[in-house]
């Protein structure tokens, strides 16, 4: 009955002995390391890991400071040109322009230079502004970086065709 059995003893519910008959120790199994290798995942990880992690870091930041001066550029143009195309003169225009562009940037790390164009200063003509927002970028610790990130923008405002004045 137990002739293709290598075990018979196994089916009967007891313990196989073939652990003791083959001289296998079930703790030789495991890979025993000496006891100078613990702990050297942790310096290569120290070593490079951690730096490129900064680095990637840094990285995210000088993207997210990017994308703000560009966003922020546009909209100090779009200020820039309502307020000029409000204005009663050309003169008037490009005075509010100007003022319009530093009160966007004021308390801001970003400094911006607004730039009116009124050859179109009439009646149902337009006024168009050009906003350059400069942002340093020295501050991000990365020292290759250095410099500054300028962004443009350029807003165009219709002037009202039933305005008083001009």
């Amino acid at each position: 009955m137990y002739s293709n059995i290598e075990d018979p003893g196994a089916c009967a519910g007891q313990r196989s002995d073939r652990r003791r008959r083959t001289g296998i120790r079930s703790g030789s199994l495991r890979r025993r390391f000496p006891a100078g290798d613990r702990g050297s995942i942790t310096s290569e990880l120290a070593v490079f890991v951690v730096p490129f992690l900064i680095l990637m870091a840094m990285f995210i930041v000088f993207c997210g400071r990017a994308a703000s001066v560009s966003i922020d550029a546009h909209a100090v143009a779009a200020a820039a040109a309502r307020a000029a195309a409000d204005a009663p003169t050309a003169g008037a225009a490009r005075t509010a322009a100007s003022r319009a562009a530093n009160a966007m940037a004021f308390g801001s790390k970003f400094t911006c230079t607004a730039t009116t164009d009124t050859g179109q200063f009439r009646r149902g003509g337009s006024v168009t502004v050009r906003a350059a927002c400069v942002l340093p970028m020295a501050d991000l610790g990365i020292p290759s970086l250095g410099g500054t990130k300028t962004a443009h923008a350029t807003a165009t405002e219709p002037i009202d065709i039933y305005r008083a004045g001009t």
